[in-house]
């Protein structure tokens, strides 16, 4: 049997207070699974718990923060409506839904697999300050913020596997084994051609790593590897040769160069050394998004982890 359950994730915690008294490939992608055996209400509450108990691979702190990016004042060409400056995102409400699904049973037919698939709808507002770059930013009169409605269909998945505790007296726990990127699609009208970000290539030393997919599962001891203080070449190909593109990181933002077909590459040096799964990210956005005031927002932005030495990751967390 397979199952499928849409929770909550205040209803999620809540179970578990109850019941729990090139390239080069990106990452492993994890085979379809079969289906498996009937899962339970601990099943979830477990999962939940344990999800709670690693943050650091479930959510990220690059995308839904009001960090500024900054368009460094260039020419806006002459069919623009606005000369963007800079911009930035406000987030006034997240929904968060957990999705459950169980395989592979054991012969007592309990699952010995779940895939969890974490999904937000994150609302608030697009911010973008429009004026000419010359001008003194506390003249009023000539800066403006030209404000659009945001709504963000934000996506992760985590595979667990059950396992026996260190302690064979113990039954077996929920393990999280592999997690994926992160994919943030914003919702735009039906007739708005969508930007779609089709892959994302990674040059680090002598990694070479295109992924093509964010939301593939990567082994935790396969997660993206990067040195410390090492340069990276980062290339987007999207679907549009005048997309703005631009950097997701905690802390960091800017725009990549546009190299007029369809790609967009920007070269950084890594932070220095730190503990942990860390994420990268890059978010391309239409053109009309920045430089037209009656543009929907339209944004697609893909999330990575990452982790660099002295952390090794484990088999299974936590």
């Amino acid at each position: 049997m397979r199952s499928s359950n849409v929770v909550p994730l205040a209803l999620a915690l809540a179970l578990a207070a109850g019941a729990l008294s090139g390239c080069g490939k990106s990452g492993d992608a994890v085979s379809p699974l079969a289906p498996g055996g009937p899962a339970s209400n601990s099943d979830q509450a477990e999962i939940a718990s344990v999800l709670a108990s690693v943050p650091e691979v479930v959510d990220e702190s690059a995308f839904a923060t009001a960090d500024e990016t900054s368009l460094g004042g260039g020419p806006a060409g002459a069919t623009a409506a606005i000369e963007p400056l800079r911009f930035w995102r406000t987030i006034t409400e997240v929904e968060r839904h957990y999705d459950f699904q169980f395989s592979d049973p054991d012969p007592n037919g309990m699952p010995t697999t779940a895939i969890v698939t974490l999904d937000k709808v994150l609302s608030g507002s697009f911010n973008i300050l429009t004026g000419p770059a010359a001008v003194n930013l506390t003249d009023a009169n000539l800066r403006n913020v030209v404000r659009k409605p945001l709504r963000d269909d934000w996506r992760r998945r985590l595979l667990l596997k059950r396992v026996p505790d260190l302690r064979p007296e113990l039954r077996p726990r929920w393990r999280v084994a592999a997690i994926s990127g992160v994919k943030v699609t914003s919702r735009v009208p039906a007739a708005v051609p969508h930007t779609h970000i089709l892959s994302l290539r990674i040059q680090s030393g002598p990694q070479d790593t295109t992924v093509t997919d964010p939301l593939q599962f990567f082994r935790l001891r396969r997660v993206l590897q990067l040195q410390p203080r090492e340069s990276v070449m980062l290339t987007v190909t999207t679907e549009s040769d005048n997309d703005v593109v631009v950097l997701l990181h905690a802390g960091l933002r800017f725009p990549f160069v546009n190299n007029g077909d369809n790609t967009y590459s920007a070269k950084w040096a890594m932070p220095g050394p730190g503990m942990g799964v860390r994420h990268l990210g890059v978010n391309a956005l239409s053109k009309g998004t920045l430089y037209d005031d009656q543009a929907p927002y339209n944004s697609d932005a893909w999330i990575l982890p990452y982790a660099m030495p002295p952390t090794m990751l484990a088999e299974y967390m936590p």
